[in-house]
């Protein structure tokens, strides 16, 4: 009798500890549950998946990537959304999204007339594609964007065919791969510049975009709720140089020899325009 109790719990461990997991941080259970959908699904000779990438902006801030799956058919951007786990309320198909690509918010439907607006993930991902190609210097062409709902949540507006459940992901992006946007040896090339890009923030303006999407996104402009990635953007007279080879704003970047920062050009690798970071006295 105790083995078997000892068995059941060995057995009902790790499914308690994956629930806590989903009940304290949705958003990170949600981005953890596609990657599993994606690696089972997808054969990782021809598709290379990424996940949870940061990257710097041309504006010398960040923005992170839930998922980059490179493969022949392009770089496929998903931007993934958990609404319809979060509520204990919830009952199947009690969280109903509206929302179309012109919107510039959508809204999350509950039971008892609860809403919540979030900011529309197509749109999220225009900038994330924007900042892909300024890095790697590849067409916008090349990127298609993937919006990826979890749990219960049902699509009550028509959505466009790119907006989809976790369970679609897989085959819409296999569905892609003979538009041979990129060459199958060009794939881990794309992969390697990604990951290369991603090596120049430093673990501070990791932190400091995590600590970004705590405060809910406060805006860039304001005098009463400067980021720090805004801060870390200006140098020691509080202006961003421009790039002495091309006349680009820079950004901010760390070295890796020694930790220190130093302005670099955003068309990196094309442009290799550098300045000495002056940080203020």
């Amino acid at each position: 009798m105790t083995t078997l109790i000892v068995l059941l719990c060995l057995v009902a461990a790790p499914f308690l500890a994956l629930c806590a997991f989903a009940k304290l941080n949705p958003g990170a259970f949600g981005e953890w549950l596609l990657h599993v959908v994606l690696s089972a699904k997808l054969d990782k000779k021809r598709f290379r998946i990424l996940r949870n990438v940061m990257l710097p902006t041309a504006d010398g801030a960040t923005t992170q990537i839930d998922h980059v799956v490179v493969c022949a058919g392009g770089v496929f951007v998903v931007e993934t959304k958990t609404y319809g786990n979060n509520d204990t309320r919830k009952r199947p198909g009690s969280c109903w999204i509206f929302g179309s690509p012109g919107d510039r918010e959508w809204t999350a439907s509950y039971p008892r007339g609860r809403k919540f607006r979030f900011q529309n993930p197509i749109r999220q991902n225009f900038k994330h594609i924007a900042t892909l190609s300024e890095c790697l210097g590849i067409p916008k062409e090349c990127f298609k964007s993937v919006v990826a709902f979890a749990g219960m949540a049902k699509f009550k507006t028509e959505m466009p065919p790119d907006v989809m459940h976790f369970p679609d992901v897989p085959g819409y992006i296999q569905a892609h791969e003979k538009d041979d946007l990129v060459k199958p040896e060009q794939v881990p090339e794309v992969v390697d510049a990604i990951l290369s890009w991603q090596a120049t923030l430093s673990r501070e303006r990791k932190a400091a975009h995590v600590e970004n999407l705590r405060k809910n996104h406060p805006p860039k402009d304001s005098p009463s709720a400067p980021t720090a990635s805004a801060e870390l953007a200006q140098g020691g007279d509080g202006t961003v140089p421009a790039c002495p080879k091309c006349g680009a704003p820079m950004v901010l970047r760390t070295r890796k020899s020694d930790g220190g920062s130093f302005w670099g050009c955003p068309a990196y690798p094309k442009c290799r325009g550098i300045r000495e970071f002056q940080p203020n006295p």
